[in-house]
């Protein structure tokens, strides 16, 4: 088991369109980020996407007014690679977009993760981008148009909460997604949803 430590709340305000505003650092800490790097980041990027749809909504309602308070389990992207089961609370201020979110993460230390899983598709873009192929020579090899392989690039900095292609690969790095001293670069396969051969390989 893990172990125990304290379940501090940490709190941030965010506006109407979920972008952090200003945060207390022991909240940018539940991110492996200092406060200011979170600062016009959107909340919801942080969470795992398997169980961020229950949390947009409740914000959602919050934003428009359908609601004036509310409470999520919520499971977090940590620092390293690492998920973290959490409770999100948050309240509507009066007279404002703005919403006050606090969070708390569980009782028991975060263990690295063995998730996201990534398809085959996925896989074989970060390694692209981790080996400098350019997105011409990706978009064939991946059986994608250009267009196709931005589409990727875009969803995977949302899912790991990074600002741009360099962070990505950084992260990917980071939670020990690529297999150790290959090159070019490999995704290691135990992650991936599906057989490479979906993508030609």
């Amino acid at each position: 088991m893990g172990e125990r430590e304290p379940r501090s709340w940490h709190v941030a305000c965010v506006d109407g369109n979920f972008r952090v505003l200003t945060a207390e650092d022991g909240f940018g800490a539940l991110f492996g980020a200092s406060a200011f790097e979170l600062r016009h980041r959107r909340i919801v990027d942080f969470l795992h996407p398997d169980f961020a749809e229950g949390p947009r909504c409740a914000l959602t309602a919050l934003a428009t007014g359908a609601r004036h308070e509310a409470t999520e389990r919520v499971v977090l992207l940590g620092p390293s690679g690492t998920v973290v089961p959490a409770e999100l609370t948050a309240l509507a201020l009066a007279g404002s977009r703005r919403i006050v979110v606090a969070i708390r993460r569980d009782a028991v230390r975060p263990h690295p993760a063995r998730q996201p899983l990534l398809t085959p598709v996925e896989a074989l873009v970060l390694e692209g981008l981790a080996a400098g192929v350019p997105t011409a020579e990706l978009a064939r090899s991946a059986h994608l148009s250009r267009q196709g392989v931005e589409y990727h690039v875009g969803a995977l900095v949302r899912r790991f909460a990074v600002p741009n292609r360099t962070a990505l690969v950084a992260r990917a790095h980071a939670a020990g997604l690529y297999t150790a001293g290959a090159w070019p670069p490999r995704v290691d396969p135990r992650l991936l949803d599906g057989p490479r051969t979906a993508v030609g390989d």
